[in-house]
């Protein structure tokens, strides 16, 4: 078990993983300036610190760290700021949250409080408690975040302002409300999606009059998996639909496959899924080294996570926790499984915000233009998509007026956009301008020759600008043979061009003919008729239309024996 402790430390932060706890850190606020105090925090985020986030690193050293959100000893939660950041979340309380007929494990109220047990102080150090449920018992952490509380550039209720616009992903549903969507995001023992993959963390998020809410149901042991489930069953009857990111292939088929091993048939079916890696994919995968959800808080939601256990810890430090038995260990899985949930709703605002046509253009390029145009043609905001793809176009010439280079293959999409839109006179101009651009004859962009070869055959007659455009199609992909290795895709590539090369020179040939001279040639195409043999009589022809030349004699008509 050391050794994993000395893998997380390295994982972490130099210095800040064995750094032992300091005075007063338990419960240490974020401050505000009065301005931030009186107007909120400036673009680009709020307070920079985030009271869990320190956490994690005293989980690997050993130490137990107070959260700031928890109860102080009169039981009353610390001030929160006018404006607070989404990390700074007040710790639930145990009537938090509380769904069915469960019961939280606290307390008896007393003059003289009574003895709590050891285990659930430990989970308390956690702010989770020990939550008892008609079907048994399990692990339940509330966390509750005020409405205007920043994540990021953006608010929590940012979100209500557009969210009807999720219906663009289910268009026959019904219209989709804020309190209908559960966040939803899980911690398992393992990566696949088979029986033997347990989810022992369920983190799912909600919003409330009045606040966004996050409980984490954890299982101390698989004996509590089928509790965790029955309360997961009866909080998600409220909702119509589930936010996540990548859960549609992975934690929704894994928490569907628990629910039949423990004989529950749940009606979750019902439920909407909106999957958020799919338009992150389709916005950012060609901008972005990677579209996980922590390089996509960092790149576009303006929240960089610090000291955050990784989620691929997450088996081993459930591990190390049967193990050991120390509930520190699982500080940092719990702080890093609500930052996933609160990310989700801020994700989705800047989602349903590009839906609405409501989120600046001025910072973006040509190609993150031509990314968010395309998914928006696959949303079906067509108005929306081609004002967005001419803004990206005329970015293009600007750039070109400059004399900047632009990456060609961004040009031939931009290119093949406006050729399936029927506007050719643009596409022909960006083809021209990728030849132009490129540099050794080698690494010359062979489909703009193909395309702009097309263009003049089939579109402007042009046989022979199209018959030179080809040869120098051919000629670039016989000096790129030279340097690559030949494959098969090139030599039919190679193949199809010399057939284009050889259809345009017949072209070429037929045009330099003159109309004479093209019968003649017709004429002498056509097989000419073998000579009768002597005496045979020649058919009655009808009255009116001359008998066609390629007309055969009739089996009858044979000359008569005169004896």
């Amino acid at each position: 078990m050391s050794g994993l402790r000395d893998r997380l430390a390295r994982h972490l932060k130099p210095g800040k993983a064995a750094a032992a706890p300091e005075a007063g850190a338990e419960q240490r606020q974020a401050e505000l300036t009065p301005e931030q105090a009186q107007h909120g925090p400036a673009e680009g985020g709020g307070p920079a610190a985030v009271p869990l986030s320190e956490s994690a690193a005293g989980a690997v050293a050993g130490t137990t760290r107070e959260p700031a959100g928890a109860p102080d000893a009169e039981g009353s939660a610390p001030a929160e700021g006018a404006y607070g950041y989404a990390g700074h979340a007040s710790g639930g309380s145990p009537a938090d949250a509380r769904s069915g007929s469960g019961q939280a494990v606290e307390p008896a109220a007393s003059a003289a409080p009574a003895p709590v047990h050891p285990e659930a102080a430990a989970w308390v150090k956690l702010d989770a408690e020990l939550y008892e449920f008609p079907a048994g018992s399990f692990v339940r952490r509330v966390r509750t975040y005020p409405m205007d509380a920043y994540h990021g550039r953006y608010r929590l209720d940012a979100l209500h302002e557009h969210v009807r616009e999720f219906g663009a992903f289910h268009p026959e549903a019904e219209p989709v409300h804020a309190e209908g969507l559960l966040f939803f995001d899980t911690e398992t023992t393992g990566l696949g999606v088979g029986a033997g993959n347990v989810a022992f963390l369920v983190g799912i998020g909600y919003y409330e009059t009045g606040r966004f809410v996050v409980e984490q149901l954890f299982i101390r042991h698989p004996a509590e998996e089928r509790a965790m489930l029955a309360y997961l069953e009866e909080k998600m009857k409220r909702f119509t639909h589930v936010v996540s990111y990548n859960g549609r292939t992975f934690d929704w088929p894994i928490l569907q496959n628990r629910f039949i091993l423990n004989r529950m048939r749940p009606d979750i079916d019902r439920l909407l899924h909106l999957d958020l890696l799919h338009p992150s994919r389709s916005l950012w995968k060609h901008s972005m080294p990677s579209v996980r959800l922590g390089k996509v808080e960092e790149a576009q939601l303006g929240y960089a996570r610090e000291d955050d256990v990784s989620g691929a810890f997450a088996p081993e430090l459930y591990v190390l926790y049967l193990a050991e038995g120390k509930t520190d260990v699982l500080r940092g899985v719990f702080v890093h499984n609500e930052r996933d949930i609160v990310s989700l709703a801020a994700l989705s605002a800047l989602i349903t915000r590009y839906l609405a046509d409501e989120e600046p253009l001025e910072p973006k390029s040509p190609g993150d233009l031509f990314r968010l145009g395309q998914w928006l043609l696959k949303m079906n905001r067509l108005p929306s998509a081609e004002k967005i793809l001419e803004l990206g176009f005329y970015r293009l010439q600007e750039q070109g007026e400059k004399g900047h280079t632009v990456s060609g293959d961004l040009l031939l999409r931009y290119a093949a956009y406006y050729k399936k839109a029927g506007v050719r006179d643009r596409a022909v101009e960006l083809w021209n301008r990728l030849i132009r651009q490129a540099g050794p004859a080698a690494a010359a962009p062979v489909e703009a020759y193909i395309e702009l070869a097309m263009h003049y055959e089939h579109g402007c007659k042009d046989y022979a600008l199209a018959l030179e455009l080809s040869r120098e199609a051919l000629d670039v992909l016989r000096q790129r043979r030279r340097l690559l290795r030949r494959s098969e895709k090139a030599a039919d590539e190679e193949r199809r061009i010399a057939h284009r090369i050889e259809r345009l020179q017949r072209k070429l040939r037929d045009c330099g003919k003159s109309v004479s001279e093209r019968k003649a040639s017709v004429k002498a195409a056509i097989p000419s008729r073998p000579p009768k043999p002597p005496g045979q009589a020649r058919s009655a022809k009808p009255s009116g239309k001359p008998r066609p030349a390629y007309a055969a004699d009739s089996l009858f008509d044979v000359a008569r024996n005169p004896g």
